[in-house]
């Protein structure tokens, strides 16, 4: 496992100094602030504030997730052989090494907005507070494995393309398409909330806990689905 985690921590510093991940992060922090006061100036509930919040990161993010997910195994084949038979390790663990490094940025840089935010409007809103904590646990969730399937997806075209802006493309194509799909399979009228689907219902607390558990659980198996399907491409690449 030690030439996994030697690659797991070189790609964490590359991200660590990605302009694009600071960027993104000053911009969803200044979001989340704008959030909390929206929140506070207007007398709309606390969840259609944050349900807005939350499919905007959603909407916007995912182009900053696929960019961040494509470009985890450089294009250059002839390079990324040298790096594996340099370091000693298998394909199989330098992809995976790879695909943890970039889950766990897109995630961190997920919740290390939406998390304090959430919990501004949570603590701090009055009579237009009608989240609770368990709805907005289950809503964070639901977002966050969104965004590591995406993530995955994105990894997957670019180990069976070779190609970044190829994968890009693919993954820009196929995500907003299902996105698409989904917002209208689920929104219930063409009110401003009616849009939002059951994400307001979701951090009010009002759909039932074993619901949600359900649709992470499928939600992880597909993750787990298209991480196998990672491995597997980046294996037959001519490395």
């Amino acid at each position: 496992m030690g030439p996994y985690f030697t690659i797991l921590f070189d790609d964490l510093a590359i991200m660590v100094k990605s302009w694009l991940v600071w960027i993104w992060l000053l911009v969803t922090a200044v979001a989340g602030v704008a959030a909390v006061l929206v929140g506070a100036a207007f007398t709309d509930p606390a969840s259609f504030i944050l349900s807005w919040g939350l499919t905007l990161y959603l909407a916007l993010g995912s182009f900053v997730v696929i960019v961040i997910a494509a470009n985890a195994t450089p294009p250059e084949q002839a390079y990324v052989g040298d790096a594996i038979i340099s370091r000693g390790l298998t394909p199989a663990q330098y992809v995976l090494a790879k695909m943890t490094s970039r889950l766990f940025t897109v995630i961190s840089l997920f919740l290390a907005v939406t998390i304090p935010a959430s919990l501004a409007m949570l603590y701090m809103l009055g009579e237009t507070n009608d989240l609770t904590g368990i709805g907005i646990t289950f809503g964070l969730m639901h977002i966050a494995f969104a965004l590591a399937a995406l993530v995955i997806l994105t990894m997957m075209f670019s180990s069976f393309f070779g190609n970044s802006m190829v994968s890009s493309v693919a993954a820009l194509l196929g995500w907003y398409s299902l996105m698409g799909l989904y917002a209208l399979s689920q929104a219930r009228d063409f009110s401003p909330e009616g849009v939002l689907g059951q994400l307001p219902p979701l951090l009010r607390g009002s759909l039932v806990v074993s619901q949600n558990i359900l649709i992470l659980a499928g939600t992880c198996g597909v993750i787990i689905l298209l991480g196998a399907l990672t491995v597997y491409f980046f294996q037959r690449r001519d490395l």
